[in-house]
């Protein structure tokens, strides 16, 4: 996977990443900062398995996905509580929010964007 690009900004660090059928973020954020990750548009179905060398319990997550024109389905594997599918409907975005609980990530939220 090529380097992220990351940004901080008031509070919250944010994440950008590309696009790929199996994405496995290394999730880290200093200070406990939120963090945000931003996948480029899903153009597939996509598998997410995080690792979190440097996040801190209780820590927030956000994931931030939109489709072409086309449904997609995430799916949240290893690393995650609470895992499962997140289908995004054609032309839409969707985002998943989760706590870091020291050892996986519990999806605590899962919204359609109109």
């Amino acid at each position: 996977m090529a380097v992220p690009t990351v940004t901080r900004y008031q509070g919250a660090v944010g994440v950008s990443l590309s696009y790929a059928a199996t994405s496995t973020p290394a999730l880290a954020a200093p200070e406990g900062l939120e963090l945000n990750v931003v996948y480029a548009q899903l153009t597939g179905a996509m598998t997410i398995n995080a690792t979190f060398p440097g996040l801190l319990q209780f820590q927030r997550v956000n994931f931030f996905f939109s489709t072409d024109g086309t449904q997609r389905i995430v799916t949240f594997g290893t690393g995650f509580v609470s895992s499962g599918t997140l289908t995004v409907p054609a032309n839409k975005d969707a985002i998943v929010s989760a706590i870091y609980d020291g050892t996986n990530l519990r999806i605590t939220n899962r919204e359609i964007q109109a």
